[in-house]
């Protein structure tokens, strides 16, 4: 082979192997890409929701055995932290047919990683009174989530207060 030879054909498998190299973090990429952050956030607003609705479905107590982390915080108002999914059940399961908490996200966001979130909103706990009036009391609330192996939300932190009803808007 002389040189001139070489030269020709070097630059068929250095060809190759540039497009190879380009084309398989590429292709790779493109099947294995973390879903955008906003539409993390719309799936991490619509699981608060799925989460809210089981609460009204089963009880307060059962809802947060299922969308609790194992190592969940909860950071009631004017009470010492709870640690951990089942303290937490514990804690909640007595008298949780005695009131009904329903809420409703009002925004959130997903860090750029995918694998943490925050959601936000108001609360409402209805119950009845000894003499069967019902009674609402209302919050807000903060719920810090992680992204769990199976691509499902669970939530780490908990927290939440107690607000004046929402004002309404007169016309």
């Amino acid at each position: 082979m002389n040189d001139k030879t070489k030269l020709t054909r070097m630059p068929l498998p250095l060809f190759a192997i540039t497009g190879l190299l380009v084309f398989l973090p590429t292709a790779y990429g493109a099947h294995h890409e973390k879903p955008m952050p906003q539409t993390e956030k719309s799936l991490l607003l619509q699981t608060d929701r799925d989460f809210s609705k089981k609460s009204v479905e089963s009880g307060a107590a059962e809802a947060f055995k299922i969308f609790l982390t194992e190592d969940a915080l909860e950071l009631p108002a004017g009470s010492h932290p709870v640690f951990g999914r089942n303290s937490i059940y514990q804690g909640m399961k007595p008298g949780q047919e005695s009131y009904v908490l329903e809420w409703e996200p009002q925004d959130g966001e997903v860090a750029q990683s995918g694998d943490l979130g925050y959601t936000w909103g108001f609360y409402t706990v209805t119950s009845k009174t000894d003499n069967g009036e019902t009674v609402k009391s209302h919050g807000k609330y903060l719920n810090v989530w992680k992204k769990q192996a199976d691509g499902s939300w669970k939530v780490a932190v908990d927290m939440g207060n107690k607000s004046p009803a929402p004002e309404t808007k007169e016309e």
